[in-house]
């Protein structure tokens, strides 16, 4: 009798062995949290001016929050939130046609966002994230071809202190994409309908 219960007492021994194993196997870990370092990023976009050149702009003033983990990078998911008051061109008077609601409406549509839907890798640095971009309140389907830079420890740790522990990591996207998709039609086709969008970002790994 005494051998039963000891018996019983092993199968339930492994039992509860086997559900912490099988939990741990269909868990998955939780993704490393970043945001944008916003003093080494940048949001710039060109469009072409008149048949004559291609002018440019950028919006200065942005946060996002990455999921990413470099061991499973199609894991994560990136969500950026842009204020549409910080666009500049350099010119004065572009910034405030831009800003007015002939464009993108800064009184009303304070804000354009964009949120990640898929990401798929391409080759061992590179990947396309699609996602939606909303502007004017009107959301459409972008994907973004990304390269994949750089992950570790911050580059300056070695010489400078003040990084020593921080990790960072470092992306670069473009894509383009049709304004009038978003309702900004004004002086169409004059100024081109094709928006080409380049982004230079960084990461700090949130502690």
């Amino acid at each position: 009798m005494s051998r039963l219960v000891e018996r019983i007492a092993q199968l339930r021994k492994i039992f509860v062995l086997w559900l912490v194993v099988l939990t741990a196997v269909s868990t998955p870990a939780a993704a490393d949290i970043w945001v944008i370092d916003k003093q080494n990023s940048s949001v710039r976009f060109t469009w072409n001016h008149l048949g004559l050149s291609r002018q440019s702009g950028q919006f200065l003033d942005f946060d996002g929050r990455l999921e990413f983990t470099p061991t499973d990078p199609v894991a994560g998911s990136i969500n950026v939130a842009i204020k549409t008051a910080s666009l500049t061109t350099g010119v004065a008077e572009y910034d405030s046609n831009l800003k007015s609601a002939d464009f993108f409406n800064v009184a009303e549509h304070p804000i354009i966002t964009f949120k990640s839907t898929t990401i798929r890798q391409t080759t061992e640095k590179t990947g396309e994230v699609d996602g939606e971009l909303t502007i004017l309140g009107v959301t459409n389907p972008v994907t973004l071809q990304v390269m994949w830079n750089y992950t570790g420890e911050h580059p300056f740790a070695p010489i400078n202190p003040t990084y020593k522990g921080k990790w960072v990591t470092g992306f670069t996207a473009t894509t383009t994409v049709l304004r009038s998709a978003w309702g900004l039609t004004r002086a169409l086709p004059l100024i081109g309908d094709e928006i080409r969008i380049a982004i230079e970002v960084e990461f700090l790994l949130k502690e």
